[in-house]
Parts: structure tokens; C-alpha cells; sequence
């Protein structure tokens, strides 16, 4: 990891449309703010297609071989770190998603963003000891005209609803997910299968310090383009360097694996890879950015693409309307709020939801 760590800048978001220059980057524009916050934006690239493979196939970790005794698949080399979460009481998160999705056949990706709420309760233990309840919620969600609708669809029952789950430190779900949703929505499919959702993505910690290099296996479920995908990921330590800022260590972690998405009816396989940046001494998680990749059908070959950047804040205890990296400094000073009129902001905007 180079410094300075990738920060996607305080998720004070207004206008989704100019949030796609974070995952698109036309080339030859010149550069906007928010292309010149370099440190914080994803890597301008062209959208995701059927035929882009994985962020992390490449680079990522090598075949697995058998556990060993300490659960790791592959052990690393040179000074070790610990990883957990910290699970602070009280912690409220607020996670944001711009993301870029293309469709077999449509002529260009869909942008969209979402914004969720996961606050932490009810803690006890410590250390890799320590578990909470976990409790969260979608505050926010727009996609971009006019294939958005899909995204939106697959959304839309998901707003109402409340679900909570007990984390461990390693970042393992305890038990079943637990719902709350209005009464027309109690027997809607897709909030019934959120029974089996984590709602803290796919982090998995080993229970072990590790080195670079480091490699281990997991197993989660999660909620992927309106269906339920069942993923077999392995996450492989990339760097491990010290905050300039005096922040303590920081840890590049990368995935890959494949997963089976099903609705129920029926099921689609696909893959995926990314890299998430991790405060180590806070415990924290900053950043997760994710290409997945899924099948529509094996006859044709043809593919859905998403490209994910997830950024990770925290609201102030104190302040309702601060928001916090996670590590607790704050993000760089936004840029100037863009006009309440989002059809009049210029392209260089600040990026996201209001």
C-alpha cells in the first residue's frame, strides 16, 4: 500500500450523475475536482464488460492448497499484523456504494449508489473474543436513467427493512439474520432469504498475526444483484506499511473466488476479485473495491459486470452530522456543495446521494 491510503473523501454526496466520473474517467476531458482527488478515487478505467475479468484474478491469490493447522492456506513472510474488527461501542456506520453495472446487450453500464446505516450494540468480550449485534438498514439508493429501473426494482423492497445479526471480530456472522419489515413486505421472497444475508460484507479475518503473503479461505452469503450469492472467497494479504500520519499500520488485503447467485427459481454462477484497504491498529475497514462478474446464461456466454467502490465513515457520536473516516480523522475538506438543482451541477460536482 502507497501512501496516502485511498479515501473515496467524506461521503457528503449530492448529484449521483457526476459520481460516474469516479469509475469511468473520459478520456481526454480535462480533469475535474473530483479526478484530482487522486488519492481517494477509484482507478479511472473503462466500464466493466463481459469480457473484463475479475480486479483480482491476476494479482490475486494463488490455487489454494490444504489448511494448515493455524487455518491459514498459505503462510506469510516478514513482520506480522493482527487482524480483527474492533467493534467499538457505540459505533454507528455509514457505508456508501457508487457502482457501475453493464448489462449483456444494453449499449452502455448503469451507474448507481447506495447508501447503508449498520450501527453496533450489545458488546461483550474483547479483543478476537469480542461479538456484537449488528444492526442495519438502506438510508439511500439512486440509479442512473433509463436501465437504472432493473437496479431499482431489486432495491425498492429492500428500503423498509431492518435487519440485525450478531459479528464476531474475525468478522463472522453468529446465528441467523434477523428481520424487520412492514407487514407487506413479511412474505416477500426476497426480504425472507435476507434470513441468510451478512450484512458486513464478506471481511473474514484469520485467528492468527500474518505476514504478507498470507492467504486463507471463507465462506458467506450475500445479496448480489437481487439474489442471494453464496461466495467461497480467498483473501491473500498484499502489503503491509505504516500510516505517514502516524496512524499505525495498514494492511492491503486482496479477494477472489466465484460464487452461486439464486432467486429462488434459478441460479447463475459468476466470479469476482477486489482489494480492500484495512486500518489495522483501529481495526477499522476504510475502503472495498469489487468487480463481480455473473453468468446470465452458459449457452451464450454472456455476462453481468459490476465494478464496486465501497466506502467506509463513521457518524460522530457527538455530532450527528459529522461523519469520520473509520480510523476516526477526518476526511480532506469537500469540495464546494454542488447547486440544489442536480440537472444544472457541473461535471466536476461533488459525487453521490443527498
Amino acid at each position: 500500500m502507497r501512501p496516502p491510503v485511498p479515501v473515496a473523501r467524506a461521503p457528503r454526496l449530492q448529484a449521483l450523475a457526476p459520481a460516474l466520473v469516479l469509475l469511468t474517467g473520459c478520456a481526454g476531458e480535462p480533469p475535474s475536482r473530483l479526478e484530482a482527488r487522486a488519492a481517494e478515487a477509484p482507478a479511472r478505467a473503462t466500464p466493466a464488460t463481459p469480457e473484463t475479468a475479475p480486479a483480482g484474478a491476476e494479482a490475486g491469490p494463488k490455487a489454494p492448497v490444504a489448511p494448515r493447522p493455524d487455518g491459514l492456506i498459505r503462510a506469510g513472510k516478514g513482520p506480522t499484523v493482527e487482524l480483527r474488527l474492533a467493534l467499538h461501542e457505540p459505533t454507528t456506520y455509514q457505508i456508501t456504494t457508487v457502482g457501475l453495472v453493464q448489462y449483456p446487450g444494453m449499449p452502455k453500464a448503469t451507474g448507481f449508489a447506495r447508501r447503508e446505516e449498520i450501527t453496533l450494540s450489545a458488546c461483550e468480550g474483547e479483543g478476537s473474543g469480542r461479538i456484537c449485534l449488528l444492526e442495519h438498514r438502506t438510508t439511500k439508493f439512486e440509479a442512473e436513467p433509463p436501465y437504472g429501473k432493473f437496479i431499482e426494482g431489486d432495491e425498492r423492497p429492500m428500503r423498509p427493512v431492518t435487519t440485525t445479526h450478531k459479528i464476531k471480530a474475525s468478522g463472522e456472522r453468529i446465528g441467523d439474520t434477523a428481520i424487520e419489515a412492514p407487514p407487506e413486505l413479511a412474505d416477500n421472497p426476497a426480504v425472507v432469504a435476507l434470513a441468510e444475508v451478512e450484512r458486513f460484507y464478506c471481511i473474514r479475518f484469520p485467528e492468527v498475526p500474518v505476514g504478507v503473503g498470507a492467504a486463507w479461505e471463507a465462506t458467506c452469503t450475500l445479496r448480489t444483484d437481487g439474489r442471494l450469492a453464496r461466495r467461497k472467497v480467498t483473501w491473500e494479504v498484499a502489503k503491509i506499511d505504516e500510516d505517514p500520519d502516524g496512524g499505525g499500520k495498514r494492511v492491503e488485503l486482496r479477494e477472489v473466488g466465484t460464487f452461486e447467485a439464486s432467486d429462488g427459481k434459478n441460479t447463475r454462477s459468476g466470479t469476482f476479485g477486489g482489494t480492500l484497504f484495512f486500518f489495522a491498529d483501529a481495526g477499522e475497514p476504510h475502503l472495498l473495491r469489487e468487480e463481480i462478474n455473473t453468468e446470465v446464461t452458459q449457452q451464450t456466454g454472456l455476462r453481468t459486470a459490476a465494478r464496486l467502490n465501497v466506502q467506509f465513515a463513521k457518524v460522530s457520536p457527538d455530532a450527528p452530522d459529522t461523519i469520520t473516516r473509520t480510523d476516526g480523522k477526518p476526511f480532506p475538506d469537500a469540495p464546494p456543495e454542488a447547486p440544489a438543482d442536480a440537472t444544472k451541477a457541473p461535471a466536476d460536482a461533488p459525487a453521490g446521494l443527498n
